[in-house]
């Protein structure tokens, strides 16, 4: 039973709970606090479309509650203790708060059996939760027509289904949760073949230090590693190919494969940055530096924030990517003849923390303004705003027709970007009372400007706009030689 409650709460990241704790559960420190509490409201933004604050609280304070009943306090605390800020598969990891981490010795990495060649990747553990990647390539899986035309098919569960994979340690095989999986289907003529699946692993362990070996269904061969606790860094020269500016590295390495070159770069930072954010991509998408018009953002424009080039500066044609814990992975089409090859990055975007509020009369027709609110890196100065009377019809509760009167507001403002090597260049604005109330990110028209449209109430006498989210770039570019791959496969 205590078993079933500890994997209940590793498959339910319990750290996203903690911050609804009564005061009679576990106790925990500021710094452990703090890191809960950043972490559980990530975690409900990102979700927020799907559950409500209360529910999430509640359903917390109940999980929790019940717990304590079987498996005591020590379980707990020690899985409040995990720390989600890593960078998986190159060594580095980013140690705040003193967490103990594990490195990895493979023992066996890589096996070729029945022309499929499995590899073991991104192998580490952070105080009692093992993480490792398997990657697997050849003709996997031959899907039906039926299959194939399914765009609603999870074709990694069928991979997963064939392809069961366990975790053998402490003289047992046990099943391992996956946390997110990727394939790649080719066409053959009239055959469709998955050749290439790859699945990220977690599971919370007890005792760390130990062997694992790694089982396969419907394979003979295994694939094993043993853990050892390491509290040191690694340098990101070490890693592979690195570049430090503005306080900001990005470092990155390459293998050749079968399908072409495989690139993983990572991004290490305390800043928030939109690429690397499961919450802010869905509604934020950065803008290529020095684009301050919607005329000047051009699909040309996107493609020059990131690019790989060969040895003859021809850039190499995308083929596929995913986003790893801080980074990317990319398959590029090319062969260990295209190396050195360069990675290109632009200026990064960084999202700031502040919040800020400016209150603006409401107009009779059109008023000037002339209202800034200062952020780190720029100002937002409020130019103008115009007001149209118009009229609102709907139902009320009883389905009677009713009428009401409003106003369709215009808001004018700029943005000022400071000199240096942080430029404000856009900011989230809500408007507080609207009718239409709705987060607002808006692009600068050809003359610069940004205008942003909201419906409010005729009586009202001010509106009180919420400026939060400042976007800003990140002015550097980077240049990475990989003079060789890692490993051709």
């Amino acid at each position: 039973m205590k078993g079933d409650w500890e994997e209940m709460l590793d498959q339910l990241e319990e750290k996203e709970l903690a911050e609804y704790l009564p005061e009679t559960l576990p106790e925990v420190d500021e710094v452990t606090k703090k890191r809960i509490e950043k972490q559980t409201l990530k975690k409900m933004k990102k979700e927020q479309k799907c559950f409500s604050r209360k529910q999430i609280a509640v359903a917390a304070v109940i999980c929790l509650v019940a717990v304590l009943g079987v498996v005591g306090r020590e379980p707990i605390q020690a899985a409040f203790e995990r720390l989600f800020h890593y960078l998986p598969g190159a060594g580095m990891y980013v140690d705040e708060e003193e967490n103990v981490y594990y490195e990895a010795e493979i023992i066996h990495g890589e096996f070729t059996e029945n022309d499929i060649h499995v590899q073991l990747k991104n192998v580490y553990a952070e105080n009692h939760t093992v993480h490792m990647e398997v990657e697997m390539s050849g003709n996997l899986y031959e899907l039906t027509q039926a299959e194939y035309e399914d765009d609603s098919l999870d074709k990694s569960e069928l991979m997963e289904e064939k392809y069961t994979l366990t975790l053998e340690y402490d003289g047992e095989e046990q099943d391992i949760n996956a946390h997110g999986a990727g394939t790649t289907t080719e066409d053959y003529g009239e055959k469709h073949i998955i050749t290439q699946y790859r699945r990220r692993y977690e599971r919370y362990i007890k005792n760390i230090e130990q062997v694992y070996t790694v089982h396969i269904a419907g394979m003979k061969n295994t694939l094993s590693f043993r853990l050892t606790a390491n509290t040191g860094k690694e340098q990101p020269e070490n890693i592979g190919a690195s570049q430090t500016q503005n306080d900001i590295t990005i470092t990155a390495k390459a293998d050749v494969t079968d399908q072409g070159i495989l690139l993983e770069y990572y991004i290490l930072t305390d800043e928030r940055l939109p690429d690397f954010d499961d919450y802010f991509t869905f509604r934020l998408t950065p803008l290529p530096y020095g684009c301050r018009t919607l005329e000047s953002i051009t699909q040309e424009k996107y493609q020059d924030m990131l690019y790989v080039t060969n040895k003859d500066g021809e850039r190499l044609q995308y083929k596929g990517q995913e986003e790893v814990e801080n980074g990317r992975r990319m398959l590029l089409e090319g062969t260990a003849e295209d190396f050195p090859i360069t990675f290109h990055r632009s200026p990064l975007t960084g999202i700031g923390k502040e919040r800020e509020t400016v209150e603006i009369p409401m107009p009779e027709s059109i008023r000037s303004l002339n209202q800034t609110v200062e952020f780190p890196y720029g100002t937002v100065t409020f130019e103008k705003v115009k007001g149209e009377r118009i009229e609102l019809s709907g139902q009320n509760a009883a389905g009677e027709e009713i009428v009401a009167e409003a106003k369709d507001l215009e808001i004018t403002y700029t943005i000022t970007p400071d000199e240096g090597k942080r430029q404000l260049y856009g900011v989230f604005m809500e408007v507080k009372g609207s009718l239409d109330s709705y987060p607002k990110q808006v692009f600068p028209d050809e003359d610069g400007k940004y205008r942003v449209h909201a419906l409010v109430g005729s009586n009202n006498e001010t509106v009180t706009l919420e400026l939060y989210d400042p976007y800003y770039w990140i002015v550097d570019d980077y240049t990475l030689v990989l003079e060789e791959p890692e490993s051709v496969k």
